[in-house]
């Protein structure tokens, strides 16, 4: 099946001036259509990137707990090859120098330190999940039929249980916790019944 996307992901421990970050903040890209050939046609991390950021120290509205560095996951989406391409450190360098200009252009400034700074790429993604490839989100969610082509809590093995991004009702935090709600009352009631 065709993959989802990858990501390449900093973490990072930085003071932040410029704009008026809120816990999850998108910076899109100028080109969206041409992020998205780079990535899937090109298979290449994209020249012009949107940028997710989450400000992990903010709240909802935008206050930020105390002054000074505040952590931050800065996303840029990329190719899922990480088990059939090592991304070199020249080319993580370049993603993350067009990351950083994004969120210049947009007003954000990230008073970053390299000590401070931690990179994880589709390469890094692919050897923690082995058989993704880096693909963070499972199949590609492509066509109108896509969600409902998502696994449910029950696998075909009897006793193991799937919960996830991947899996019903799909990606993003939210989803992967009701995901693993599901997954647990299936469980359970497999118990009850067993």
């Amino acid at each position: 099946a065709k993959r989802s996307l990858s990501a390449v992901t900093w973490a990072v421990h930085a003071e932040t001036s410029g704009f008026p970050l809120c816990r999850h903040s998108v910076f899109f890209s100028n080109a969206y259509r041409k992020e998205f050939d780079d990535i899937f046609r090109r298979g290449r991390l994209p020249r012009d990137p949107t940028v997710y950021v989450c400000a992990q120290d903010r709240s909802d509205g935008g206050g930020l707990a105390e002054a000074g560095p505040e952590r931050l996951l800065c996303l840029v989406n990329a190719p899922p090859i990480g088990d059939l391409h090592t991304f070199t450190r020249s080319e993580i360098d370049a993603c993350e120098t067009t990351m950083i200009d994004r969120l210049s252009q947009c007003g954000l400034e990230i008073a970053r330190d390299s000590r401070r700074i931690r990179a994880t790429t589709p390469t890094d993604f692919a050897q923690m999940f082995p058989g993704s490839g880096g693909a963070l989100y499972g199949r590609a969610p492509h066509g109108w039929m896509a969600s409902f082509q998502r696994h449910g809590s029950r696998s075909r093995l009897p006793g193991l249980y799937l919960a996830g991004g991947s899996v019903h009702p799909g990606p993003g935090v939210p989803m992967a916790a009701i995901s693993g709600r599901l997954a647990a009352r299936a469980l359970m009631a497999d118990r009850i019944s067993a």
